[in-house]
């Protein structure tokens, strides 16, 4: 589907004021649920991502919507299909990736001390619910105006202990990942430690990441 024929589509359900963040995700306006974000696939492929996001954060939003909950990943909003292509809705995190921080010194250097300790709870939530992210890498950390880490782009997500073979398409960044047979914490845990290797100076890198690389390499 082209760009006009897709922006009509989501006009049709009710979308306005629509930017283009990437190549396939979107901003927009919703009467009902504010600002979103439209992510859309139509190579099977990434449909299939799609739709492994939505069905963990559908399962895992809180619709009882708390104006003083501090979100630490994408509510769920909506999810459709026309023209074969499928578009997933999620609220819209305000704020800039890790990525973008890291490319802006003046930015890098205001990141706050507490950073880490929140994206840490944020994976042991999401390895609390029995599953691995899969992608942890510095264009999924958004950091919103307050300050607070928020993790992004679920579409790696898979249950723990799922064997490599059974996986129907692969979806992870090399630079971050290490080989293995079957999903685990660790996965999150050594793509955590190579990201902050690159962040962080080597004094200021935790102990327990400068084992856990040692150990993993």
């Amino acid at each position: 589907m082209n760009d006009e024929k897709l922006l009509q589509v989501f006009k049709v359900h009710g979308y306005t004021n629509l930017s283009r963040l990437s190549s396939r995700v979107f901003k927009a306006q919703h009467p009902s649920w504010g600002l979103v974000t439209i992510k859309s696939a139509q190579e099977l492929k990434h449909r299939h991502f799609l739709k492994q996001e939505a069905e963990f954060l559908y399962s895992n939003t809180n619709f009882n919507t708390d104006s003083n909950k501090k979100d630490i990943w994408p509510n769920y909003c909506d999810y459709f299909s026309s023209h074969k292509s499928d578009c997933l809705v999620l609220s819209y995190m305000n704020g800039k990736t890790l990525l973008e921080i890291q490319a802006d010194s003046d930015l890098a250097e205001c990141l706050p001390s507490h950073w880490i300790s929140t994206l840490e709870a944020t994976i042991n939530q999401v390895h609390t619910l029995g599953f691995v992210h899969g992608d942890i890498k510095p264009s999924n950390i958004v950091f919103s105006p307050q300050g607070q880490a928020q993790l992004i782009d679920f579409g790696s997500v898979t249950k723990i202990g799922t064997e490599h073979e059974q996986l129907r398409f692969e979806s992870y960044t090399p630079r971050y990942s290490r080989p293995h047979l079957v999903t685990s914490k660790l996965d999150d845990w050594f793509a955590l430690a190579v990201m902050l290797e690159e962040v962080l100076d080597d004094a200021a890198l935790p102990s327990r990441y400068q084992v856990l690389l040692k150990q993993h390499r």
